[in-house]
Order: C-alpha cells, then sequence, then structure tokens
C-alpha cells in the first residue's frame, strides 16, 4: 500500500466473535473468540484493484466456509470488498469516497461445512480515512457592490465565505483567505482580508483616479500532501462624492442694466467642478452679498453649471449707478477630504480627513468672485407726493366742487421734468382735473348708489405725464367717501302680480326696497290710496316692514286690477306705487301665474277628439282627391260651337246693357303687348288665340291681338269686363272660324310638348282652357298701354248724362252668429251705481294726464 500517492489510513477491524452453535443444541455452551486486527485503507486509492485489506482467521478443528455482507458488498456502494469463503481473505475492489461514505457497516458470519450450521457470526465497521481531495469553494464566483468615495478607511466593505468538503478538523478542511490581486495598483489605497473573509482598505479612495477596483480572492487549504485553493472576484465601484471643490474661472466680472429694468440677466458667472455631472457633487450652489434691498437673483444653469445673475426688482438710477455684489459658489453635497500621510505596514495608514455639515453650519472655505453692475439712467416716471388720498364729500355736492389737490415731481434730473395731470379712471365720469396744477372738481353731481360706488367709496385714478422719450406716467388714487342723503323713495321690487281666485281672502307679499342707507330707509309704512274704496277689496297687514301682504277679500273676481299705495320711509318721505294685480284660477297648486292658462283641449271628451279625427281623415281624402284632378293631363277639348243653351256666367257687378256708353270710334291696339298677368282671364284668352280681328256690332270698336302671345294672370279680369260690357264681341261659339283657330293654336302648341290645363273659377266661361304657357310669374302689359286702357275705360263709365244704378249689397261668406266657448272664464263685473260726483275728483292720474293734454291758452 506504500506504493499509493495517497495518505494510508488505519482501518481498525473489530470482530466480534459469538459462537453460533448449532440451533438445535441451544442449551449447549457456546464458544466466544475475539479477532482483533488492524488494516489501512485510503480513500480513492486509485489501485490496482482487487488488493488485500485483510484476513479474517478462527480457530476450528472443523471446515468452516466465510461469508461478508453489508455496505461495500450487497448494499450501497456495492461491490467494493469481497471475501474469501475457504481462506478468509478481504479484497478491495474498488476506490471508496470519504465525503459519501465514511465508514462500511458489515457482518462477518462462519458456517459448518459438516452441517450448515452457522459457528460464527461478527460485526464488522470499517472505518475509511479522508484524504485531501476537495478545494475550499466560494459561495458564489463573482461579487459587486458600490461604495462612496468618502468612506473611512477600516470599514468593512464586504464580508466573503467559503467551505471545504474534507472532513472538518483536518488539514484538508483548513484553509485561508488572501487577496491575490488588485486591478487598477492604488498607491493612496491598499485593500486587505482577515481570516473570516471581511474586506476593508487603508488609506483613501478617489473617484478620481480610480471609478472601480476589480479585487481577486483566494482560499487555499493545508493539505500535507497537496494543497487545494479557489478563488472568487470582488468587483467595487465607486460612488463620486463631493471631494473636489467649484473654481471660478474668472474672479472680477461686470455687467450693465437699465433702471426699472426686471427679469433681464445681467450676466453668467462660470466655473468648473472636477466631479462627476450631474451629481450633488458637482452641481453648484451661489449667493450674493452686498445686495441689501433683494434687486438680484442667482440660479443655476442645470446644464452648464453657471450662475446667471438676474434683476428681479428694478433698480434706481437716482439711488446709485453702481452696485458692487461678491458672488459665492458651493456644491449641493457636502464637502470632505483624505490625504494620506503615513503609510503603516500592519496597522491603519496615517490620514488626514476633514468632513463638513452644512445642517450643523460647517462650510468650506468659501470661493467668492466680485461683481460689478452699473446701473444706466433712462426716463422715470413723476412721482406723486402722497400715492392714494381720501376724501369725505355728501352725494349730490354741487358742480365744481374742489376735491383735492394732486402734485407730483420727476426725479430725473438729466431728462425733462415737465408734465400734466390727467384723468386715469372714472367710470361715472364725476370729476376733472386741471392738468397743470392738480385740482380735481366735479363736473356731475356724485351719487352714493351709483354701481361704481363700493362701500360708500369711489375710486379715482389720477395720472400725471412727463414729456420725455419716452414719456412716462405716475400714478396717484383718489379715494371719494360718500355720505348719504335720502334722495331715494321707497319702491317695490315687482309691480306686476298673479293672484289666485279663491273660495276666500288670499294673499301676496309686497316687498319694498330703498337705495338709501339707515336712517333714510325702511323699515317701511304702507298705505293704500282710496282707503274707502278699496275697502272690503284689498288690504294690507301689516303696515309696517319691509314686507307687508296685500290681501285680496272674497268679492274680488277674476279679472286685471289696479291697486295703488304709498310706501314712506323713516322720514316720512314716500312714493306712490301702482301695482299691476291679475286674479285668475289657478291651473297648478305652485305659485300663482296667470300668464299659463288651462287650455279648453286639455278638458275635451272622447267624443271631441272622435270628430276631430273624423274631420281630419275627411280634410286628407278631399286633398288626395284634388290633388288627382290637379295631376291628371287632358287633351285640348274642342266645345260644340252649338251655343244654344249655354250660359255665361260672369259674377260681374257692373251695370247692365241698360247703361249706354256711347261710343268713341276709338281704337284699341295691342299690337306691342307681351302678356297679361291674370288666373281667370277667359275673355282676353279667347280675343287673344282667335288671332282675328272681331268687330264690336254696338261701337265699331275694333281689338286686334295679332303679337300677343300669353295670356296668364288675375288683373286681366277688368280688361274682360271692358270688353264684355261693351259687347265687344257675340258668343265665341257662333263665330264661324272659332274651330278652325282652335285647331290651328291646338296643332301649333301639340308641337312645342305643351299641355292644357282646365281651371273654372266665377271669372271664367266653362270648359275654357289655359294654355301652359300662362305662368304664374308672366309678363306684364307694358305701363303705358295698360294705363290708356284703364283711362278709357274711366272716360266710357262717366258719361255725362247717364248715371250708373244701384244695387243693394250683397253679403259673402256669411258665417253666422259667432261661437261662444263655454270653456272660456266668464269674467265677473261688479255692477255699482254709478254717481257722477265722481267725475270731479278722479285722482292724481286722472289730473296729470288732463294737465298733459289740455291745450295751453293763449295770451294776447
Amino acid at each position: 500500500m506504500s506504493g499509493f500517492n495517497m495518505k494510508a489510513a488505519l482501518t481498525v477491524l473489530l470482530l466480534a466473535a459469538i459462537d453460533a452453535t448449532d440451533s438445535k443444541n441451544i442449551h449447549s455452551r457456546q464458544k466466544r473468540a475475539w479477532i482483533i486486527d488492524s488494516f489501512s485503507i485510503e480513500e480513492e486509492n486509485p489501485g490496482p484493484f482487487p488488493y488485500t485489506l485483510g484476513t479474517i482467521q478462527l480457530d476450528r478443528t472443523y471446515l468452516v466456509t466465510f461469508d461478508l455482507l453489508g455496505s461495500g458488498v450487497n448494499e450501497d456502494p456495492k461491490g467494493i470488498l469481497r471475501i474469501n469463503q475457504h481462506t478468509g481473505v478481504i479484497t478491495v475492489l474498488g476506490p471508496v469516497d470519504y465525503e459519501q461514505y465514511d465508514k462500511l457497516k458489515l457482518t462477518f458470519q462462519a458456517q459448518n461445512v459438516t452441517n450448515g450450521a452457522v459457528d460464527t457470526r461478527l460485526g464488522v465497521e470499517i472505518s475509511i480515512l479522508d484524504i485531501n481531495d476537495h478545494p475550499p469553494t466560494f459561495q458564489q464566483e463573482h461579487y459587486e457592490i458600490t461604495i462612496k468615495e468618502s468612506m473611512a478607511q477600516g470599514s468593512t466593505l464586504i464580508v466573503l465565505s467559503a467551505r471545504d468538503d474534507d472532513k472538518p478538523n483536518t488539514k484538508n478542511s483548513t484553509f485561508s483567505y488572501r487577496i491575490a490581486s488588485v486591478i487598477p495598483k492604488e498607491t493612496d489605497a491598499e485593500f486587505y482580508i482577515d481570516t473570516h473573509g471581511k474586506i476593508s482598505f487603508k488609506g483613501c479612495l478617489d473617484y478620481e483616479k480610480a471609478h472601480q477596483y476589480t479585487i481577486i480572492v483566494e482560499a487555499k487549504d493545508q493539505g500535507e500532501k497537496v494543497r487545494l485553493s479557489s478563488s472568487a472576484t470582488v468587483v467595487l465601484n465607486l460612488e463620486d462624492d463631493n471631494n473636489n471643490l467649484p473654481v471660478l474661472l474668472n474672479q472680477k466680472a461686470s455687467g450693465k442694466v437699465k433702471e426699472r429694468d426686471e427679469g433681464v440677466t445681467v450676466l453668467r458667472i462660470q466655473v468648473n467642478d472636477k466631479d462627476t455631472k450631474p451629481t450633488p457633487a458637482w452641481k453648484a450652489k451661489y449667493s450674493i452679498e452686498g445686495d441689501k434691498d433683494g434687486n438680484f437673483q442667482i440660479l443655476t444653469d442645470p446644464e452648464t453649471n453657471d450662475g446667471i445673475l438676474t434683476v428681479v426688482k428694478s433698480l434706481d438710477y437716482e439711488s446709485g449707478n453702481r452696485r458692487n455684489l461678491s458672488i459665492t459658489v458651493r456644491n449641493e453635497a457636502d464637502y470632505f477630504s483624505c490625504i494620506v500621510k503615513k503609510r503603516n505596514p500592519t496597522t491603519l495608514w496615517d490620514v488626514d480627513v476633514k468632513h463638513y455639515d452644512s445642517s450643523k453650519g460647517q462650510l468650506p472655505p468659501l470661493i467668492k468672485q466680485t461683481v460689478d453692475v452699473i446701473v444706466e439712467d433712462v426716463n422715470d416716471p413723476p412721482e406723486f407726493t402722497t400715492k392714494i388720498k381720501d376724501v369725505y364729500v355728501v352725494e349730490n355736492t354741487e358742480i365744481g366742487h374742489v376735491l383735492e389737490t394732486f402734485t407730483a415731481v420727476d426725479q430725473d434730473d438729466s431728462l425733462s421734468s415737465e408734465f400734466v395731470y390727467e384723468i386715469g379712471n372714472d367710470p361715472a365720469g364725476w370729476v376733472t382735473v386741471d392738468p397743470k396744477t392738480g385740482v380735481v372738481k366735479t363736473i356731475n353731481k356724485v351719487d352714493r348708489e351709483s354701481p361704481y360706488v363700493v362701500n360708500n367709496t369711489y375710486t379715482i385714478v389720477i395720472h400725471a405725464i412727463d414729456k420725455g422719450n419716452p414719456p412716462m406716467t405716475g400714478t396717484g388714487t383718489l379715494k371719494i367717501h360718500l355720505s348719504d342723503v335720502n334722495d331715494n323713495t321707497p319702491t317695490v321690487a315687482n309691480t306686476t302680480i298673479d293672484m289666485c281666485l279663491e273660495g276666500g281672502p288670499s294673499n301676496t307679499t309686497i316687498t319694498a326696497i330703498d337705495m338709501d342707507a339707515d336712517p333714510y330707509s325702511g323699515p317701511f309704512r304702507f298705505q293704500l290710496i282710496n282707503e274707502k274704496e278699496m275697502k272690503g277689496k284689498w288690504r294690507l297687514e301689516p303696515s309696517y316692514g319691509y314686507s307687508v301682504d296685500l290681501i285680496k277679500e272674497s268679492n274680488v273676481f277674476s279679472g286685471v286690477y289696479e291697486v295703488s299705495l304709498k310706501i314712506f320711509d323713516k322720514q316720512e318721505q314716500y312714493s306712490v306705487q301702482n301695482l299691476t294685480v291679475t286674479v285668475c284660477d289657478c291651473v297648478s297648486s305652485g305659485p300663482p301665474n296667470c300668464r299659463f292658462r288651462k287650455s279648453p283641449a286639455a278638458q275635451m271628451g272622447a267624443s271631441a277628439i272622435g270628430i276631430i279625427f273624423v274631420v281630419l281623415f275627411l280634410f286628407l281624402g278631399l286633398l288626395l282627391l284634388a290633388l288627382t284632378f290637379a295631376g291628371e293631363k287632358e287633351k285640348f277639348r274642342l266645345i260644340n260651337d252649338n251655343a244654344g243653351n249655354t250660359l255665361l256666367t260672369s259674377n260681374t257687378e257692373t251695370p247692365g246693357t241698360d247703361c249706354m256708353v256711347p261710343h268713341t270710334g276709338q281704337q284699341v291696339n295691342t299690337t306691342q303687348v307681351d302678356a297679361v298677368n291674370g288666373q281667370n282671364a277667359f275673355g282676353i284668352y279667347q280675343q287673344f288665340h282667335s288671332k282675328n280681328a272681331y268687330q264690336v256690332p254696338h261701337t265699331g270698336q275694333q281689338i286686334n291681338t295679332t303679337q300677343v302671345d300669353a295670356v296668364n294672370g288675375q288683373n286681366a279680369f277688368g280688361i274682360y269686363q271692358q270688353f264684355h260690357n261693351k259687347n265687344a264681341y257675340q258668343s265665341i261659339y257662333r263665330n264661324p272660324s272659332y274651330q278652325s283657330t282652335i285647331n290651328q293654336y291646338h296643332h301649333k302648341h301639340h308641337q312645342q310638348n305643351h299641355h292644357y290645363m282646365r281651371k273654372g273659377s266665377q271669372r271664367s266661361h266653362t270648359g275654357s282652357t289655359v294654355s301652359s304657357r300662362m305662368r304664374s310669374n308672366g309678363l306684364f302689359f307694358r305701363k303705358e298701354k295698360l294705363q290708356t286702357i284703364i283711362k278709357e275705360q274711366q272716360l266710357s263709365l262717366q258719361s255725362n248724362g247717364n248715371e250708373l244704378h244701384d244695387y243693394p249689397p250683397h253679403i259673402y261668406a256669411d258665417e253666422g252668429e259667432p261661437m261662444s266657448d263655454p270653456e272660456l272664464d266668464p269674467i265677473s263685473i261688479d255692477e255699482q251705481e254709478f254717481v257722477s260726483d265722481q267725475l270731479h275728483d278722479l285722482g292724481p292720474k286722472f289730473n296729470d294726464l288732463a294737465a298733459t293734454c289740455m291745450p295751453v291758452p293763449k295770451t294776447h
């Protein structure tokens, strides 16, 4: 076994021999034999296999066989051990892992060959001794942490942990830590690890020198023949802290600004900081010294870290043309510093560390920059010596009353100081100001009750404007406090009242208002005018207060009434108020409203509704029938020229043929007539379309209609009457040329695809036709031709010596007596005896009206 390069382990084989005689002879004495022998067996022995572990010997005179059972034989790990049945030699067949099986427990027995009885049974326990076959291992191979740059030396950065699976408390399982390497190497920082795996450092960390460190840590055991080890990587990230103060690029700076400017940038202050952008260690914070009036503000540009100096409160050139400021700068994060003084080999180094806590007022040395701000003079507005003035005036003060005098001054010495006064704001238009002296006077009466007066105060704005370039304006304020006088009488809020007609008395509330203040307002006293006449009809309860009830007695019926009353204020000044009271049956239980009456249709029964629907359907049927006839297309119908038993319905009210009209012999030529705009022009239609000159037998008058195109107008009826009354033609149906004329006209217009419509009226002949060219918007007679015909007719009807006959009046569209609606409310009129003496005193309203309408007597 010495040839193996492994540690020899002592294996103690303890054999407890128990004499196991034949079971049939259980009462015989048992023999016991103890055999103790020592063996050496190595873990993970590489062989060659098999090799002899040892021999078990029994002192017997008879022949026995040996057998071995348990771990390593027929139990895990199987196939490791074997025994020779005849010699008792134990052989090792393969390696054993100590970390899995540190002991092998077996059973050895010897059997009598002659009778097969178990002679001996032994308990065997074999111990496997460990060798160094496992290196120490870390819990993880890679670690990464982040720490602050300002961490003090000696602080624990991280704790590593490793383990070794070899037999505990042996050199094989005992290991130690060490830092194998650090990248990058830093002269001001040294990392170390103790026996417990805690990593720390000596010196000072500097982010600007190294953002990250990579540390290799090794764990190695103490094996005698071989030492095993493993390693882990620790990545250490630094978080930048404020160990670099900002540096001003310029120690002095200057800028210009105009007086009265606000929100303008004067200059930018530039700094440089080595810390990481944009961490709090890099961001700069600026402060201003020497700005006692708070005119300036400085903010940090988040992109460039520059300080932006801005004017937030306007500067006054007259107060000084220069401003000297001192700007200090520091970082948002607290500053610290760390400097290595001495490097000790076994202990922590000597370092100089400073930490400043701003919350405790600890600040590093501040960096300052001087800033010179030049103020440029511009035109200043005038300033009032007293910007706000108060004056107390009684309302309705006379016009021209001097209220106040405003005085303004101009601080500019180099610029123009001349200025004028103007009204800046006077919403009611009550005052004026002298442009030179600033005297404010009234030009209208001031009224405390004006809507522009708030809390008895009227505010006026006065401007003083100089003549500079550009002109500037100063502002002053005048507050006029107005005292009240009794210049308003009480009035009612609503003069139109609705009341319900109820079985008994009913009431409504009347509220009075007065624009004046106390003691010129309410509570008020109410009094009815003509109380004697109002008695039994209207009354007031109570008669004193801001609101009273107007009570309607039960004998007041539906109708509109006028109730007059006087309302007195505390000073017994009164006004007469006329109330229009409407009494009606109320529809709903809500507030009285006589403007919306209940519709009678709402009370109709089912029979009335049925009648309405029947009439509606009947009307629709008639309308459909009318549309059917109106849309029917008919051809021209030839009328029998036999005019026997045919009546012409003229429906005229002109005198009959017994009125003789002298023949004038004048010929009317209508050649240039374009059209007649009329609806029932049948007579003219016959004249125009016959295209013949009809001779009037009675008068000899001739009408030529050769160039007339169409007749389409309702105003042609008078012309039709003109010729009809003069017997200008005989029946058109008796004319021999009628049939041929109609045929020619029909043929002409049939080719033009025109249709004819038949229209009947009281002024047209039955069976007359109207051409489709008779349009409602047809052409009119020329004005001069129509006037000629009208004048001619007038002359013929006004002949001397012939008077027109008188005809009795004719009643048209007589609808009978008007129907009464039982649903309408009857108006009850209280019949009272009229006393003529009442006309002597009709009241103040009638007297005012009579005085207005009465003519002023002329003075001679």
